[in-house]
């Protein structure tokens, strides 16, 4: 728990615990809890509060510590609210989340609603090869959310992942596959010849993405189906079942058992579609 003490309507976010969902189309409206632009510096301070989202609160559950959620409501706020200001402290909490997959997901799509003016700092720590690759991923990442919804900055952010990768040589294997993935959903088609370099020099991580994938996203080429050997055998089997089901073989007919015959002693019981009885036979004097 943070020792700092947030007013209202910041501290709303305290009680609200575990999001239902990560989708930003699924996000409550934060701004109907009365949050509005005055309330972005204090916003800031518990997206980026150690105290909240750090290595003891991990240690402790949802259900102990609600307040252990109230970083990742603040980020969400601060992107409903655009908050240009907010672009660089949350940049920089890049550092402090490794291993933090639930708040990592989600800073791209705020990045993305901050808009254009977090491009520099995004930038900046892209560029940095001293910052850990992953971390830098998801920094491309943002770059490309803002493209998405700033179409007009579509081309700012191509540039800015293009000029990653042409250090392929010195980069890892699996950063070039991640810029790769990036310009892929971008559609940059014109970044190919760049891409295609990079393959070449066997410098990307293929297990991550291959050139045929990039080919085929950009539409250069028709998607290969390659069937499963699993799924042939599976079609075989299936099809062996349903021949024994339409022409059952002569060993799994039951064999006809003919009713036991009636002795005399036996009494009859006749239905005439009237109350049944059971008459008794008189006995013999």
């Amino acid at each position: 728990m943070s020792t700092t003490t947030y007013t209202s309507p910041v501290d709303k976010l305290l009680s609200l615990g575990k999001p239902e969902s990560n989708l930003p189309e699924k996000w409550p409206n934060y701004l109907e809890l009365g949050l509005g632009p005055e309330n972005i510096p204090e916003l800031i301070h518990m997206a980026t509060d150690p105290e909240l989202r750090g290595p003891e609160s991990q240690e402790k559950s949802e259900e102990e510590d609600p307040d252990f959620w109230a970083p990742l409501h603040a980020i969400r706020a601060l992107g409903q609210l655009q908050a240009g200001i907010a672009a660089e402290p949350l940049v920089n909490l890049l550092a402090g989340l490794k291993g933090d997959e639930w708040m990592l997901e989600e800073l791209p799509s705020v990045f993305g609603m901050i808009g254009p003016v977090a491009i520099p700092a995004l930038t900046a720590y892209l560029a940095d090869s001293s910052n850990d690759i992953y971390l830098r991923a998801y920094a491309s990442n943002g770059l490309l959310e803002i493209a998405d919804r700033y179409p007009e900055h579509r081309e700012e952010s191509i540039a800015t992942i293009s000029r990653q990768l042409e250090a392929y040589e010195e980069n890892e294997y699996e950063f070039n596959a991640f810029i790769i993935g990036d310009l892929v959903r971008l559609k940059a088609v014109e970044t190919l010849p760049l891409i295609e370099r990079a393959f070449k020099a066997d410098r990307v991580d293929e297990f991550v993405v291959d050139l045929n994938y990039v080919l085929e996203e950009f539409g250069l080429k028709e998607r290969e189906v390659v069937e499963s050997p699993f799924l042939e055998m599976f079609k075989e089997i299936s099809a062996s079942r349903a021949k024994q089901q339409e022409t059952p073989s002569p060993s799994s007919e039951k064999p006809y058992i003919p009713p036991p015959s009636r002795t005399n002693s036996e009494k009859v019981i006749k239905f005439s579609g009237k109350k049944i009885t059971k008459k008794k036979s008189k006995k013999k004097r």
